[in-house]
């Protein structure tokens, strides 16, 4: 029977614990989730932090724990369930059983337009304003008229000084002009291999769009396919990954446990490798 409490307070802390770990792999700050929730920062705490005297009576804590695990993402009635269990301790659940039918969570449920509008929010680390891909269309189809015109101003430039010349010069053989020597061949694609040494959620970009948002496990093998550039948007383990650009090995992205944000290779990247490489030889 002695085992009993601490096989709870085991259970209590894996619950909180958990519930962080989520949270700060997302790039998630309880502020974010107060703010959002309606739900005191203090409280909020207290669940990670599992100081069970802390929270109000479990009637109000089941729902505290239902908004939490929402807007992670997570099951909200698989994290309640387990509160439950992990909460079983508490002197207060007896108490607060039959309020269950009569009370309602202090949490107010949000209109249907916030909910919606909150469900179709990505995670902060996946939110990239649109604009900036339009402005890159954008300038890119500017960049290209420009060059057009001006190699088309230069080409007529250049056959009217032809065309004058002609008229008072005789006519002399046009000597064929020499090819210029083709640049070194460039890889057409971007490839990226993912060697996974522990347990890691990744998500990655390829050309801006999103190929991977999950937690890979020790002993994964990934390749991915671009045409630019690949964007690590959010590593939870950095050193966790061996990865290479090509078949060229890129340094870590850090430390182990350590969470990295926003670590971008595209095709100067590669040529820097290169580079190196032939300096070495």
């Amino acid at each position: 029977m002695a085992d009993e409490p601490q096989q709870r307070y085991a259970e209590l802390a894996s619950f909180g614990e958990e519930l962080r770990r989520e949270r700060e792999i997302r790039g998630i700050s309880l502020k974010e989730i107060s703010d959002a929730t309606k739900i005191s920062k203090r409280f909020l705490e207290a669940i990670e932090k599992n100081d069970h005297r802390t929270l109000p009576a479990p009637v109000f804590t089941r729902g505290f724990v239902r908004e939490y695990a929402r807007y992670l993402g997570l099951n909200s009635d698989d994290m309640v369930n387990r509160y439950n269990f992990a909460a079983a301790g508490d002197d207060r659940i007896e108490k607060s059983t039959h309020l269950d039918r009569l009370v309602q969570p202090q949490v107010q449920p949000l209109p249907k337009e916030r909910e919606r509008e909150r469900k179709s929010i990505p995670p902060p680390y996946a939110r990239i304003d649109r604009n900036i891909y339009i402005l890159v269309v954008i300038v890119a189809a500017l960049i290209a008229a420009s060059y057009w015109a001006l190699k088309h101003k230069r080409e007529a430039r250049a056959e009217e000084a032809r065309v004058d010349t002609a008229a008072t010069i005789a006519p002399k053989p046009i000597p064929v002009p020499v090819p210029a020597p083709e640049p070194p061949p460039v890889d057409d694609m971007l490839k990226l291999t993912v060697d996974v040494t522990h347990d890691s959620w990744v998500t990655l970009e390829a050309d801006g769009k999103q190929v991977l948002d999950e937690r890979l496990r020790t002993g994964d093998h990934r390749t991915f396919d671009a045409k630019e550039s690949f964007r690590f948007v959010t590593v939870g383990n950095a050193g966790a990954l061996a990865l290479k650009l090509n078949d060229f090995i890129l340094p870590p992205l850090g430390r182990a446990r350590q969470v990295v944000k926003d670590r971008v290779f595209d095709r100067g990247t590669l040529q820097e490798l290169q580079s190196e490489t032939h300096n070495r030889t």
